[in-house]
């Protein structure tokens, strides 16, 4: 049995305007899809096969007042070029909340924008990247969560499959890398130091864990005492079987196995 980090779901008040921010910054919308409760879109990297993914979806009975909630701390996009892109970004109507600074501690710079929807939002340019990086544009990194207990949480995620490939402790939290190493995306945990109470989910939708065998990977969790929130399911119109299953904080956690790939 084999699991990767899939994308991640952020609900969006406007999505044909969210894309297109997300184009403005050179990421390619690949796909675009109705589901009975939301208008859906991808967004990544042109080439398909490098970085991870972004889902953004705008509900059609959407909750109201938007609220970002505590879920998901910030969105990283990884760039070759980041004042092109940071540029790129307060061009197409982004807020700015700090321009590219190079980093001593680490051999990156980073910056940080808000979203049309006020999502934070990190740009990292590192030196060097990989040599299989793209030079043509930026693509997905990881997601960043909050969580109340990111020991549990790894924890959750290792039973899921994934692999914990780094921690880092930063002055207002503590942090972690999950993902299966030269595939799929990466999911980043964060438990903030000053954190008191639940996580408020607000607008972030699910996470996706893409699987072989999702009937399977769904038993090993409920197995290992986690909660079931949807049993194993085949949708015939995508050949795809899909399970939920709530991680430690109740984030919605979406198994995914497509069939004849």
């Amino acid at each position: 049995m084999t699991s990767t980090v899939g994308q991640y779901c952020i609900n969006v008040t406007d999505l044909d305007r969210s894309v297109a921010f997300y184009e403005a910054l050179g990421l390619t919308c690949t796909s675009r899809t109705e589901i009975p409760q939301a208008f859906e879109a991808i967004l990544e990297h042109a080439s398909q096969g490098y970085g991870g993914k972004m889902q953004l979806a705008q509900q059609k009975e959407p909750a109201e007042p938007f609220d970002l909630g505590t879920g998901l701390w910030k969105l990283y996009v990884n760039t070759p070029d980041i004042a092109g892109t940071h540029a790129a970004a307060l061009q197409a109507g982004a807020a700015e909340s700090m321009a590219p600074m190079r980093l001593d501690q680490w051999p990156v710079s980073v910056s940080f924008v808000h979203d049309p929807d006020g999502y934070l939002v990190e740009f990292v340019e590192r030196y060097p990247w990989s040599a299989e990086a793209p030079t043509d544009g930026p693509w997905v990194g990881q997601y960043c969560v909050n969580v109340t207990d990111i020991e549990a949480t790894i924890a959750f995620y290792e039973a899921a499959g994934l692999e914990c490939t780094s921690r880092t402790e930063i002055p207002q939290a503590f942090e972690a890398i999950l993902e299966a190493p030269g595939s799929g995306g990466k999911l980043q945990l964060a438990q903030q130091k000053d954190q008191d109470g639940p996580i408020r989910m607000g607008s972030l939708w699910k996470l996706y864990v893409h699987t072989d065998d999702c009937a399977g990977l769904h038993a090993r969790l409920i197995s290992a005492g986690y909660r079931s929130t949807m049993e194993p399911l085949h949708l015939e119109q995508w050949d795809t079987s899909i399970a939920f299953v709530a991680d430690p904080d109740d984030y919605q956690i979406e198994l995914v196995q497509h069939h004849g790939r």
